[in-house]
């Protein structure tokens, strides 16, 4: 083998070399940007199951869940299920305090429709707030080690949501 076979060889290793260390590099980062998108995401769908729930209490009259395929809960639990399975404790505390939530709600609305004045005199809304401050501090654990787990220093992590008192 001559001099310039053997260091062409050598130039061939070292740029196949390159090549793979490059496309390791790139698959890293594209993982990391898109698990970035995901838990913004997943910030919005929290927000947004915020919003329905403060909903709620100024409702006339309670509407049941929704059960189309892309409510803000179902989102929450596609993602987490999908893309963070190290928030499955969290999610179920959510959950948890959703079917309380749930629960409240139709026994009020019952209530409500079968006796108005025991409704009334049932201080519903201190139930409500208690589930309320529940439901925020479940969110709120999910929403801080969501951005623990996914670099939430960074901006990406940053959304629009926002989790009223």
């Amino acid at each position: 083998m001559s001099n310039t076979a053997y260091y062409l060889a050598w130039l061939a290793a070292g740029l196949a070399l390159i090549a793979v260390a490059s496309a390791a590099i790139t698959r890293h980062l594209r993982l990391r940007v898109l698990r970035r998108v995901k838990a913004a995401q997943l910030l919005e769908a929290l927000a947004s199951y915020t919003g329905w729930i403060a909903a709620q209490r100024r409702a006339g009259f309670f509407q049941g869940e929704a059960h189309e395929g892309d409510s803000p809960l179902q989102v929450v639990r596609t993602i987490q299920r999908d893309s963070f399975p190290e928030l499955s404790e969290e999610v179920a505390q959510l959950l948890e305090v959703h079917a309380h939530l749930i629960d409240f709600l139709w026994t009020q609305q019952m209530l409500r429709l079968k006796d108005a004045e025991v409704w009334f005199d049932s201080d519903h809304d201190a139930r409500f707030m208690q589930l309320w401050r529940e439901h925020r501090a479940a969110t709120q654990g999910t929403a801080e080690k969501l951005r623990a787990i996914a670099g939430g220093d960074e901006p990406a992590i940053e959304s629009k949501a926002t989790f009223p008192a």
